[in-house]
């Protein structure tokens, strides 16, 4: 049940198998569909009920306000008074809730891209909504008014190498950086070269700037080791270095007889290259980004687009964007439905609106069903037909993607279209994918063009439907 208490709702999937238990297109299931959801219901709910001596409630009848203790028996109204603002106002709650926080709504990120704040207002309120002193409501755990918001990377940044080592061992020295402006993927991965433009100048971190690790003079001072490795094998990471304290002979000694103002850093900041991501839920965990888009990710030895879904829930999905459009990514179960089954008119041509030789009603089952993108498991490469996330349905049923059909004719006429166009995606329909009849007197034509980027098909019968083979599914390969 969606809930714990009180009423809410219980879901199941329902498919269509056959006598093997694999999913075949609803079609092929006659029976009424079991239902999907229903209602369910909890114990009732109930606030906790805080420290608090009193209660009020509002009589039904008289609309009078009863002054009730925390066993609900009828008290003197004076233990109450200093608890209701107004004697005219209703009281519901039994269990003394009569303050709560009350959240505004939250504001605009603070910045349009990298990293900033998100506010809103949270105020402690009577039962009238007006706002009173905040340790009334100290009872409930407060909102919070205030959250970290990322959204894409600055698609520019100024970025800045690494400190040189102190132009002097000893005494006041300086120390110089890189500073260059460079560009930045939306998955936060720093390009190579210089940009010069995109970069704020009034933003520029500086370039040099004075170091001291100790007076000359003094009996000790502080001196450091090479920096060691990046600890992280890709991405953003730290490294480190040893600082001793060391007297004028050299020799080390304890710290405390050094200056602290004068320590140098033992850790910075590294980067060692892009991390590149096998699946959504990884590029989340590797990055800040939690929108909604197509994102590079590592799908075997190469990079390919993705479109990750419900980046903000634990379990991201991957999608793969189809750019020639729903116009090459559709499929039908085609409507008419001729009067003598045995034939087939005009050549085998699909007929128009004005069939002559069509029956008035149309093919119960029929559909047509468009796809900007199509779900995919990147570590089977199999794509999820039956998802229609991003399907479109344009009229009649929802019908899977890669299947069509119709109940047209019974003499090898199909008239059901699909079409596959997975051009400028990465990926082909794998040769291993072979589509299966079912239905009367069915039969299919399946085309393979641009080496499996494109794959047309027309299937049809009396009734009759094509599907890919469930035993393989609709397997992709990478493009070579």
């Amino acid at each position: 049940c969606s809930v714990t208490c009180g009423k809410g709702s219980q879901t199941r999937t329902v498919t269509c198998v056959d006598k093997n238990r694999a999913e075949v297109p609803q079609i092929y299931c006659q029976d009424k569909k079991p239902r999907s959801s229903k209602h369910c219901s909890r114990r009732p709910c109930s606030s906790k009920i805080n420290k608090c001596p009193v209660s009020c409630e509002t009589d039904k009848d008289t609309n009078e306000i009863k002054c009730r203790d925390k066993n609900l028996q009828v008290v003197d109204p004076a233990v109450c008074s200093n608890q209701i603002k107004h004697q005219t106002l209703p009281c519901f709650n039994k269990n003394c809730d009569l303050y709560r926080w009350e959240t505004g709504d939250w504001s605009e990120c603070s910045r349009t891209c990298g990293f900033g704040r998100k506010h809103r207002s949270v105020t402690c309120v009577d039962l009238s909504g007006g706002r009173v002193s905040a340790h009334l409501c100290e009872n409930d755990k407060k909102p919070k008014g205030k959250r970290r918001c990322s959204e894409f990377p600055c698609p520019y940044i100024w970025n800045t190498g690494h400190w040189s080592e102190c132009s002097v061992t000893c005494g006041e020295g300086k120390q110089t950086r890189t500073v260059v402006c460079q560009a930045v993927t939306k998955e936060g991965w720093i390009l190579p070269g210089e940009v010069h433009f995109g970069c704020r100048p009034e933003e520029m971190p500086s370039s040099s700037r004075y170091c001291n690790y100790g007076d000359c003079n003094s009996r000790n001072h502080w001196t450091v080791e090479p920096w060691g490795e990046c600890l992280a094998t890709c991405g953003h990471g730290y490294q480190r270095r040893q600082v001793n304290c060391v007297d004028k002979h050299g020799e080390i000694t304890r710290r405390g007889l050094c200056v602290p103002l004068y320590r140098p850093v033992a850790s910075r900041p590294c980067y060692n290259g892009h991390c590149y991501a096998t699946s959504c839920k990884e590029f989340k965990k590797l990055t800040t980004i939690r929108r909604d888009s197509d994102y590079q990710l590592k799908v075997g030895n190469q990079l390919v687009k993705i479109y990750c879904s419900d980046m903000r829930k634990r379990e991201p999905k991957e999608y793969i964007t189809l750019p020639q459009g729903p116009g090459e990514n559709f499929s039908e179960t085609f409507d008419k439905k001729l009067k003598k089954a045995g034939t087939c008119p005009y050549n085998g041509q699909r007929p128009d609106d004005q069939c002559k030789e069509c029956q008035k009603l149309t093919h119960e089952e029929a559909g047509n069903t468009t796809f900007s993108k199509i779900r995919i498991d990147l570590n089977t490469l199999i794509v999820s037909v039956s998802d229609d996330t991003f399907g479109s349905t344009h009229s009649g049923k929802f019908v899977p993607y890669a299947t069509s059909g119709d109940c047209y004719s019974s003499s090898n006429c199909p008239q059901g279209r699909f079409s596959i166009n997975l051009v400028d995606t990465g990926f082909i329909v794998s040769v291993n994918t072979t589509w299966n009849l079912h239905g009367n007197r069915a039969s299919q034509r399946i085309w393979r063009l641009r080496e499996g980027q494109i794959i047309r098909g027309v299937c049809g019968g009396h009734c009759g439907v094509c599907s890919p083979d469930p035993r393989v599914g609709l397997k992709l390969d990478l493009l070579r």
